[in-house]
């Protein structure tokens, strides 16, 4: 059976074979949104001087951001669309990783993302 996979909070669309043991759960967890942009960087480079570490389209008109401060090892995701900005994950003990040296290519492409 072939899935459909968004990489990374959808990053981009592959097809491939998900894990044997794969489920499709929808998980309700709070978020604390603001009408835009602004107002949540605001708060929280004033709070907690988080900065962009890294940002990505979800869709054409919707994104994330990744947030963190590396002295005080917190971590933040934003999601971004027209209408709202919400704070979706914050955490602490951030680690950061780095590709291991010879690593081999994915064996699935990432495609361009296509509204259906």
């Amino acid at each position: 059976m072939r899935w459909f996979l968004a990489l990374f909070l959808s990053i981009g669309v592959s097809y491939a074979d998900a894990p044997e043991n794969a489920r499709k759960l929808m998980v309700p967890f709070p978020v604390i949104c603001t009408p835009g942009m602004t107002e949540m960087m605001g708060a929280l480079t004033t709070d907690y001087a988080v900065h962009i570490s890294m940002t990505f389209e979800e869709s054409p008109i919707t994104g994330i951001v990744v947030l963190h401060n590396p002295n005080t090892q917190t971590a933040a995701v934003l999601h971004i669309s027209e209408a709202r900005t919400c704070l979706v994950f914050s955490g602490r003990n951030l680690q950061m990783f780095e590709r291991p040296e010879g690593m081999a290519p994915p064996k699935e492409q990432v495609e361009e993302f296509e509204e259906s």
